[in-house]
Parts: structure tokens; sequence; C-alpha cells
């Protein structure tokens, strides 16, 4: 079966909450796939008058999704350019600083823990050749009625205004050309539409193996974490957002995944609408589908209260 389950995992982990602004809720499923490799963020009190959201869609691993979810709220906050209100800098900053977080000592045993799922303390060798997997991350920081979005990978964020889908990412795929000739330029190739012949996406956090040419900065590696930033103005227009991996964005358009989620959001609660989602996303059987619907699926819904 390759990296596929006989059966699909179905159950759900569903987290809702909300405060003066907004309701959210997340969902996230395993299905076919052996392992679950996902991760989110939700904080809906991050600092004065701010939230934020992020989904983390893992490769090689699952540790460096669920690194990045635990440290990016308290590096963004403690971020110099964030204190200083230039939250697009911060966001940029914060991306790169995870994967120099993830060189550290402590960086290093902490993903060796969540890898091998270890408990906290649990003494370990801090052995670079276990940094071997990557994430994808897009994140959505809510300042008083500004949306920052951030992202790296190919996991996505998009609006439901007016009705229509407004997509606040790009996905970023080795084929594009500025991403093929930052990835040429770096010393990389771009084969069968995959970075040196093996990673389908053109940036990411960790994915370190990627991000070695000493004489070039960080941002401009052949796989590089360097976000671009989307900013946009909450209005009442604005009815709801999404982030989700590309799990979900396989198997719907930006436009049927507003779609499907306006015909439910005023009739059901929002956690089950977000597992909706899944469950439509989610193939019958892995012999008909062509690995579609086969990936492991996040989706984050934010409900804007006017």
């Amino acid at each position: 079966m390759g990296p596929y389950l006989s059966s699909p995992i179905r159950d759900k982990k569903n987290h809702s909450g909300e405060n003066l602004r907004v309701k959210c809720a997340s969902c996230e499923m395993q299905g076919w796939r052996n392992t679950m490799e996902d991760a989110k963020l939700i904080n809906l009190s991050l600092a004065e008058n701010s939230m934020i959201f992020g989904v983390f869609d893992g490769h090689g691993g699952k540790e460096i999704a669920e690194f990045v979810s635990r440290h990016f709220c308290q590096e963004i906050i403690s971020n110099r350019a964030f204190q200083n209100r230039n939250y697009e800098q911060a966001l940029k900053e914060t991306f790169l600083r995870m994967d120099e977080l993830l060189k550290t000592q402590d960086g290093l045993k902490e993903v060796i823990r969540i890898a091998k799922d270890l408990p906290d303390n649990y003494p370990v060798q801090a052995d670079p050749s276990m940094l071997v997997a990557g994430c994808t991350s897009v994140v959505a920081l809510i300042v008083n009625n500004t949306l920052y979005v951030a992202n790296a990978g190919d996991s996505r964020c998009i609006l439901s205004r007016d009705g229509r889908a407004v997509e606040l990412s790009q996905d970023h795929k080795p084929d594009l050309p500025q991403e093929r000739d930052r990835i040429i330029k770096a010393g990389g190739i771009v084969e069968d539409g995959r970075v040196m012949g093996n990673l389908n996406l053109s940036r990411s956090i960790g994915d370190l193996e990627y991000k070695k040419n000493s004489s070039i900065p960080q941002k401009d590696q052949m796989i590089s974490a360097y976000p671009d930033v989307r900013i946009e103005e909450i209005t009442a227009r604005d009815q709801f957002m999404v982030l989700a991996c590309d799990g979900v964005w396989d198997m719907l358009t930006s436009q049927e995944c507003v779609d499907f989620i306006a015909q439910r959001i005023k009739s059901k609660p929002l956690g089950s609408v977000a597992e909706d989602v899944l469950d439509r996303c989610l193939a019958p059987d892995i012999a008909s589908s062509g690995g579609l619907g086969c990936d492991n699926t996040t989706i984050v819904i934010v409900d804007f209260k006017h």
C-alpha cells in the first residue's frame, strides 16, 4: 500500500472558539495516509486587538509542522517589528526565524522528541541528520480590521467576499517562473515539477537539506521559507475566511469551498461545517481516486461577526 492505509482513519480532531469579533472552528483528519503530518494554530488573543490562525502541512514527518505550530506565536510577539506594528515585516522575519530555531540545540532535540513521540524532557542527542522533514505554512494575522496573510508553500487562505472566493495566497510550485528562477540561481534544478526531482513545492519551513548554499541569503535558497504577504481590510462584505492544506484544495476549487461552506454556515455549528468539508474531500476508495482525496486534511474556518 505504500504511504496509504487499507481503510481511512475518519476520526477528526476538532477545536472551536470565539471572541467578540469572530467565531472559528478547525478540523483535522488523517484519512488514507499512514501518518498524520498536519498541524494548525489558533490564538484568539495573541496580543492587543490581534489574533492569529495557521495551517502547517508536513512532509517527511509531522515534526516540523508541530514545531512551528508550537513556537510561532511566541516568536512573533517577541519580534521587534511586531512590537513596532510593522506586521508584514514581522511575519516575514518569523517565518525565517523558524528555520533558525530548528538548527539550535534545543530545536533539534525538540524535533527529535516530536518525531519519536517522546516526552518533552526526555534526554536525546541533538542530531542534525534527523532534520529531514519540512512543512508548508499559511498564517493569517488579524490586527483590528486589517488582515495579513503570509504563505510559504501550497496551503491556501481564501476569503468569502460577497459570496465570491478571494484567494489571499499563491500556491508556491517549482514551475512558477519566479520560483524556478530562484531555484536555478541557488544551484538547483526543476525536474517533472519538483525541486531536484524530489520536492513538489518551492517554499517551506524546514527542508534544510535544500538550504545549504552559504553564498546567498536564506530567503533566496532553492527552497525558501520566505513568505509572500497579502494585506486586506476586513469589511462587512467579508463573510468568512478559510485556511486549509492542499488535501482540501486538491478536491475543491476556492469557489467550490466558499459555496460549500456558505450553504451550511447559517444552519449548522461551525465545527460541523468544518467536518463536512473534510468528509467531502475524502476519497471513497484509493483505486479509483488517482491519489486525490487520499491526503491528510486540515481546515480552519473563521466566521466574521459584523
